[in-house]
């Protein structure tokens, strides 16, 4: 019987797809699945109800959307205080928040931090290698700042998306032959600058990557030609739309210098315990970047000196400004620049050459990096954990708020007026930061007083307290309901979070 030489064609398919995987480059499939791993991880590891900046901005953006094609008032001068021109983020979150509710709104954070990640590969594949850009993409979604701006409807992960767009965009710059490309920087930082006003600490760094990446691959022409046109558009576009807005909104100079240019802190904290806070919160992290100046050639470490030095303005910032106040979400814009380098310095420590040959001492990238992964989860969870969780008391305030009537006291403030938002107006609401009122006889309060007038007059008909960030005005609120005896206590709410237990106390008019 003759035996055929032809192998099976089964076990010859077997070889073919093993060589054809084997043969995949390591970049088709790496960044996919680190992009899943960010969406799976921070979508099932935080759940909270709205934070008090996502019900604000939020339910800003609805109101300036309802003025627009309602003709409904404004009521509140947003432009005044807010961090960010808010008619940027808040009319977004708005008009999503319309469509599809709170976590719809949080997808599109989640959307923006994963092209922060994609970002941050290509800007590692670009200045170092793509073993880097791996390493360096794992790294930034096992940072705990990182995953909680991924559930968070805030101005912060657009400012970032927009930050590392332009940083992405300068490197691309700089290796193309044609300069012209530059002129598309100054548009992307200026509308950074629009979503959060803190983009101005940032921008410098945008340019200076275009230029030293430039320098180091084209020489000093191609390097003042590139900048030069980055400059003469982010100098135009930005003072055209400065002046188109100061003469439309001339609130934003207020709000831009209240929250961001002379921002005055209302509690001071320790500059050794908040340098102490980021040792704990970033040290690993910042070691690890500092660490690829050891493997660095000559012109590598300038640019790892200058994403470290861009790393390091958050915490410098905040170190001066004796400020703890969003130290910890902050640290998600350092972590972006600390990024890259720390990519570089974890593929150089594995000796990390390809994937069926990761080198001698590849476990100590991943033993890195799983460290990473715990301390970043956790510090995620405690940060989501950070404000109480508030459904229990949207349920109580669902069963006694009259729609389009009546006039509430919460501490609990932005969160409640956005869980009655289709239900109540914003003239109903009275938060503890500053209340003027003015009682039957014309008389005008404001402040303390206003507060303990109005509960006397009753001008309430639904007081909430849980004793927090404003104690002392609570305290007076609450001795001035049991001095008035208009009010009885009906309902008493346990909550927990980061800081422990408490209390929501819910007072109804007689």
């Amino acid at each position: 019987m003759q035996i055929s030489s032809t192998p099976p064609l089964t076990a010859t398919k077997k070889i073919t797809l093993k060589r054809s995987l084997a043969s995949i480059p390591l970049s088709r499939w790496s960044l996919p699945l680190i992009l899943a791993f960010q969406v799976v991880l921070s979508w099932t590891l935080l759940q909270n109800t709205a934070f008090q900046d996502e019900g604000l901005y939020i339910y800003a953006g609805r109101q300036i959307l309802q003025n627009w094609f309602w003709h409904q008032p404004l009521y509140d001068r947003y432009s005044y205080y807010f961090s960010g021109y808010p008619y940027v983020y808040p009319v977004i979150a708005g008009a999503i928040d319309m469509w599809g509710g709170l976590e719809v709104t949080r997808l599109f954070s989640l959307l923006c931090m994963l092209i922060v990640t994609s970002c941050g590969y290509y800007v590692t594949n670009r200045l170092f290698n793509q073993k880097s850009a791996v390493f360096a993409a794992i790294f930034f979604v096992c940072q705990g700042p990182v995953l909680f701006l991924s559930r968070l409807a805030t101005y912060d992960p657009l400012c970032l998306c927009l930050l590392a767009l332009g940083t992405a965009l300068a490197v691309r710059i700089s290796l193309m032959r044609r300069p012209w490309l530059a002129l598309c920087l100054g548009p992307i930082l200026v509308l950074a600058f629009g979503a959060k006003y803190a983009a101005l600490l940032f921008i410098p760094c945008v340019l200076a990557t275009l230029a030293l990446s430039t320098l180091l691959k084209s020489g000093w022409k191609a390097m003042l030609v590139r900048v030069g046109l980055a400059l003469f558009s982010l100098v135009v576009v930005g003072t055209l739309v400065v002046l188109g807005v100061i003469h439309f909104d001339p609130d934003l100079l207020h709000g831009l210098a209240v929250t961001t240019t002379d921002r005055v802190v209302i509690q001071t904290y320790s500059r050794v315990g908040l340098f102490e806070h980021v040792v704990q919160m970033a040290g690993l992290q910042y070691v690890i970047g500092a660490a690829a100046l050891i493997f660095a050639r000559k012109k590598q470490a300038l640019i790892v000196l200058l994403f470290l030095g861009a790393s390091l303005l958050v915490p410098a910032y905040h170190i001066y400004k004796a400020e703890l106040v969003s130290l910890d979400k902050h640290l998600g814009f350092s972590m972006f620049f600390v990024m890259p380098v720390a990519g570089y310095a974890l593929s150089s420590l594995s000796g990390f050459r390809r994937i069926s040959s990761p080198g001698r001492y590849w476990l100590s990238g991943v033993a890195l990096c799983l460290v990473l992964f715990m301390i970043g989860t956790h510090e995620a969870l405690d940060m989501y954990s950070m404000w109480p969780p508030t459904d229990q008391l949207a349920y109580v305030f669902d069963t006694q708020v009259r729609p389009g009537g009546g006039h509430y006291l919460a501490e609990q403030f932005e969160s409640s007026r956005y869980n009655r938002r289709d239900d109540t107006y914003t003239w109903q609401w009275t938060g503890l930061d500053f209340f003027e009122y003015k009682d039957k006889l014309g008389r005008y309060y404001e402040g303390n007083d206003a507060y303990v007038k109005a509960v006397n007059d009753g001008y309430f008909d639904l007081i909430q307290l849980n004793y927090g960030y404003n104690l002392q005005t609570s305290l007076l609120i609450a001795k001035a309901i049991t001095q008035s005896k208009k009010y009885e206590l009906i309902d008493k709410i346990p909550y927990r979070d980061y800081y422990g237990t408490g209390f929501y106390w819910v007072w109804r008019k007689r």
